[in-house]
Order: structure tokens, then sequence, then C-alpha cells
């Protein structure tokens, strides 16, 4: 992910609050470490530039917020079902895994604001998550077609969601035991792989409703 601005100072303050942010926590980071890692003398110049600490926290969770949407709403309607579900998986898996991005700053921000949410959390799930799943779930809803539940559509969306995930949560577990591994070389394959695996599981329930479906559940 790459943070822009025109702006020199700027950016090399939005730098540095990401990697002290991802090394402390929102929480625990201080204005004063911020300013010290871009180099800026002055400690006034977050409220300059941001208004806040915390409100320059809260720009850095909007670029990660947002940072898929700039790959998903590519052609979306254009496409099938299928292919969006492919489209969701690696455009996901780039995002995460390209250039070993799961282990950058960012994606500890992310995890740390996945395990302590900030104040912030509930406006930006309603403004990027809420209707990113709405159009996730169209996509599971339309593939399991007539019978499914919202609860059997749902469930499909975390399961797809929790491989895609799981590097960025168990990597220094994983990495220990498959050290040779890379999950920059391999994310195409894994996107793949997340793909097959999750087509099976949705044959398999659309199998099962079909059962449900004819006489006597045979």
């Amino acid at each position: 992910m790459s943070l822009k601005h025109d702006n020199p100072t700027r950016k090399r303050l939005l730098d540095a609050g990401v990697n002290v942010f991802a090394k402390k926590g929102y929480r625990d980071a201080t204005v004063r470490e911020i300013c010290k890692e871009a180099g800026a003398a002055n400690i006034n110049s977050i409220n300059y530039y941001f208004g806040s600490k915390e409100m320059l926290y809260r720009e850095i969770l909007e670029l990660i917020f947002s940072e898929y949407d700039n790959f998903d709403l590519r052609d979306w309607n254009r496409k099938t079902p299928k292919d969006q579900l492919k489209e969701m998986i690696t455009n996901f898996c780039r995002m995460l895994y390209k250039k070993d991005a799961f282990a950058s700053d960012i994606t500890k921000i992310f995890i740390n604001e996945m395990t302590r949410p900030s104040p912030f959390i509930e406006d930006l799930v309603d403004q990027y998550n809420r209707p990113r799943s709405k159009r996730h779930l169209k996509i599971f809803r339309d593939l399991l077609g007539e019978g499914a539940t919202e609860d059997m559509i749902r469930d499909c969306l975390v399961s797809v969601s929790g491989q895609l995930l799981y590097y960025s949560y168990a990597w220094p577990v994983f990495s220990r035991l498959f050290p040779d591994y890379s999950a920059d070389n391999n994310y195409e394959a894994w996107a793949d792989h997340v793909f097959e695996f999750s087509m099976g599981g949705i044959a398999s329930i659309k199998e099962r409703l079909k059962k449900k479906e004819e006489p006597n559940g045979h």
C-alpha cells in the first residue's frame, strides 16, 4: 500500500505515524515519538497537518480500509458471480501478500485494530465494510441459489475470508513450521487454491440443498 501526499513534511509524518503505531499501538504511541521518527523538530507539526494524533491515526485507517475497494470495484457488475468470487479472492491476496505486504507495518496496524479496536472502528465498518459485505454476500447468495439461508450465505463469506486472512494472523507460527515458504512468491497460487477449495465447498452445500428439496430427502 502506498501512502502518498504532495507535501513532503506531511508524508514523512504519515509514514512515521504508520511505523510508530505499528510498533506501539494507537493508545501508546505519542506525538513526540512520531515527530522524532519523521525528523520533525516541532511537535506541533501533527496538529498543523492532521489536527491531532487521533486524526492522523484515523487517516491511516481510512487508507487501510479503503484500499481493497480500489481493486474490488473495477468492472464489478459486468462479472458473473463465479468471476466475482475469483476477483474478490485474488485481490485480497494481492493486497495482503504481494511483496510480503502482510508483514508490513500497515498489516500490523490492521491486526491491532481487529484485536484492540480504536474508537473509529464503528464508523469505518459502516463506511467501508458494510457495503463491501453486502456486495460479497450477494456473490454467495447467487452461487448457492434458492434454498440457501442467510446463515449459510454468511458462513460461506466467513469461511473464505478466514482462509484469506490466515497468513496475516498465523505467520509467526507458520513461518517457523515452513521456513522456505514465501507468501509473496505464492500469493497467486494461494488465491487459486482458496478459490477452488471454496467452489468445492459451495458445490457441496448446493448438493445438500438439492437433496433436501427432493421428495423424502432422496
